[in-house]
């Protein structure tokens, strides 16, 4: 059985494939002329904001304390975490708070807000590569979780990065 096409839905198609052109995805591009955010590069250790502002006689209140966590690092400053994919491993497994850790990230312009793009954990001077592996599966994830794909615990592994 053939199918005519209408007037409005070849329209409608004709313009789904233009917008969708990779030359109209080069020339309308939002980050054209722009130059790529600069990472930089944090040490410190990851701590549950409402423990910090506790040091000043403040107090988050009690449903902000678990949505806020910052990275006090070596040099003294705070920056807090913008919670997303790459600081979701301090939000998921709290056994790697107050820890040394390396994290490359960038801080939100005019502020020290810190998005992580990258966190490494350092044991005992060294840096090592933090992520989450299923031994049945063999998957490994960014942050602690249960496998998607035989439910089971993932494991926390720490291997130290090649030079």
């Amino acid at each position: 059985m053939t199918r005519k096409w209408s007037r409005r839905q070849m329209l409608t198609a004709g313009l789904a494939a233009a917008a969708l052109s990779p030359c109209h995805l080069v020339t309308l591009s939002p980050c054209q002329g722009k130059e790529p955010p600069k990472l930089d590069t944090f040490t410190g250790k990851v701590r549950p904001l409402a423990d910090l502002v506790g040091q000043i006689g403040a107090k988050l209140d009690a449903d902000a304390a678990p949505h806020w966590l910052a990275l006090v690092g070596d040099d003294g400053k705070v920056y807090p975490l913008i919670k997303d994919d790459g600081a979701r491993v301090f939000f998921a497994d709290q056994d790697v708070l107050n820890r040394p850790m390396r994290i490359t990230g960038r801080t939100l312009p005019g502020s020290q807000l810190l998005q992580a793009i990258q966190v490494h954990s350092v044991n005992k001077g060294v840096v090592c590569d933090l992520y989450y592996w299923c031994d049945i599966c063999s998957i490994r994830r960014r942050s602690k979780m249960i496998c998607e794909c035989c439910g089971g615990p993932m494991a926390r592994k720490e291997v130290p990065l090649k030079k």
